[in-house]
Formats: structure tokens, sequence, C-alpha cells
């Protein structure tokens, strides 16, 4: 008397989607059709901004004065970091002369490459976009040769 699995199909631009009772279910479609998809409404958010406030002349000169502050503040954080990273290197750098002059065997064995992996080269790679397969559940690394 009664059908409880009312559903009707719409098909909008690329994406079939059918309701069912109330929920709306997306119907089977190509995973490089849905990546495009996805991808573009990502695009699309940026017309969803809002839009720029209006301010008064005097608003607009405190908002100038407040972000250029900011910028110099950024500008000065970033500026002390450069300079510890490249403390960081010269010191390491000094180190590794030292080491050089000192104790050529060690410095060859400090620069030595690694003959085992750190990570399996069957890893995939970070990327910004998610996979297409999210995880492989039956994942087991090759068994490598003990010496």
């Amino acid at each position: 008397m009664f059908n409880t699995l009312k559903s009707r199909a719409i098909v909008s631009g690329a994406v079939a989607k059918e309701f069912t009772r109330g929920r709306r279910v997306t119907a089977q479609v190509n995973d490089a059709t849905q990546k495009i998809v996805n991808q573009l409404s990502v695009l699309s958010a940026s017309k969803k901004q809002p839009k720029l406030l209006k301010f008064c002349p005097e608003d607009i000169i405190k908002h100038r004065t407040i972000m250029n502050a900011w910028k110099l503040v950024k500008r000065r954080k970033q500026q002390k970091q450069q300079e510890q990273l490249a403390k960081q290197y010269n010191s390491i750098y000094n180190a590794m002369e030292d080491l050089k002059n000192s104790r050529p065997d060690l410095y060859e064995i400090a620069n030595s490459k690694e003959k085992r992996f750190r990570f399996p080269l069957e890893m995939r790679v970070p990327t910004e976009y998610p996979p297409n397969d999210p995880w492989v559940y039956d994942y087991s690394p090759p068994e490598y040769a003990r010496r």
C-alpha cells in the first residue's frame, strides 16, 4: 500500500543524485569525474567570499596602520628565524670541516649513504590532494635479506 523506498533520481551537472527517504545519496560516479567536481567546487569557493567592508577615511588609516605594524612584526620574526637557520648551517659546516681536517675516516662515515631505506618505496608520496585509494588494508612490507 505505502512504498517505503520512495526514491527519485535528479541529474545536476555531471553528478547524479538520488533521494531515498529524505536522504540524499550520490550515485556511483567515475573517480576522475568526482575528483574534478571536488576541485571545481573548491575553486568556486572564492566567489563565496564576503564582500569588502566599507570604511570611512579615519578607519582606513587605522586599518592600514595596524596592517603595516603586523607586517613589520612578521618580517622581523622571519628575519630572526632566517638568522638562526644561517647560524645553524654555519655551525654544521664548520663542524664538518673540523671533522674533515682532524679525522677523515670519521668524516667519510658521517657522509656515507645509508644502505637501508627508511621508508618503503611503495609508500605514497604526500601530496595536497587525497589519494584515489585512501588506504591499503592488506599491505605488507617486502622481506629484505638480512646480512
